[in-house]
């Protein structure tokens, strides 16, 4: 005899564990992966980067990094300051942010042409911006930790008690500060990436929340007993 078992005798099965964390890091991967274009898209745009991408492309006018090994070595600092101000270990995606948001970005950037005319420009930069909001959406839908950056920008806030909102325009205008002494490209579009990504974000949150979220959920699954 087959009996499928449900929740009507109060037994409640879920899904393999390994199922469940395999779809999680292939969504989490997606999202990077998306956010990394939106990225590289802006840099290669040439009308100027987000804040803290005018640091890393400063960083790479003095030393041997690349675009995505600047943003690892930045997030290894900003993850030991942030551990060191919450007093905790940091999230597995945290770590994955550090790793691989720098790989991507490496790995993608000479595949993402750089136009030189103007009406060519815009739309890449304007889709950048599309790509980075739902990127961020994808991969926060995972729930598996917030990166590096963001993660500093809540401890500074838990141990200051200042509200988020100022404790990020702080931490972006001492960023893109040193990465303007430092030669960074900064222009038009730092200004409009920093008016403007609220906006994709945001869309790209509710977004993932109501198409990735039930995909990176456990699922319920029915229970066979065979007799």
């Amino acid at each position: 005899m087959v009996q499928l078992e449900t929740n009507t005798n109060g037994h409640v099965f879920y899904e393999a564990s390994w199922k469940f964390h395999l779809r999680r890091m292939i969504m989490l991967n997606i999202g990077f992966l998306v956010m990394c274009i939106g990225f590289v898209s802006i840099v290669r745009a040439g009308l100027g980067t987000s804040p803290w991408d005018v640091f890393h492309m400063a960083l790479t006018l003095h030393t041997p990094l690349t675009f995505g090994t600047a943003q690892q070595v930045s997030g290894i600092f900003l993850l030991v300051l942030a551990c060191w101000l919450a007093r905790s270990r940091p999230t597995l995606g945290c770590l994955l942010n550090i790793a691989l948001v720098g790989l991507y970005c490496d790995l993608i950037f000479n595949l993402i042409p750089a136009p030189d005319v103007w009406w060519q420009q815009w739309p890449q930069f304007m889709l950048g911006l599309l790509c980075t909001g739902y990127g961020v959406g994808i991969y926060i839908a995972c729930k598996l930790g917030a990166g590096p950056r963001d993660w500093l920008m809540l401890s500074l806030h838990q141990r200051t008690g200042i509200a988020i909102r100022w404790v990020r325009t702080m931490i972006e205008v001492a960023v893109v500060l040193v990465g303007i002494v430092l030669g960074g490209p900064f222009g038009v579009g730092t200004v409009l990436f920093s008016l403007l990504i609220g906006h994709p974000t945001e869309w790209g949150i509710k977004w993932a929340e109501r198409v990735v979220g039930p995909y990176v959920e456990r699922r319920e699954v029915k229970h066979e007993i065979i007799h």
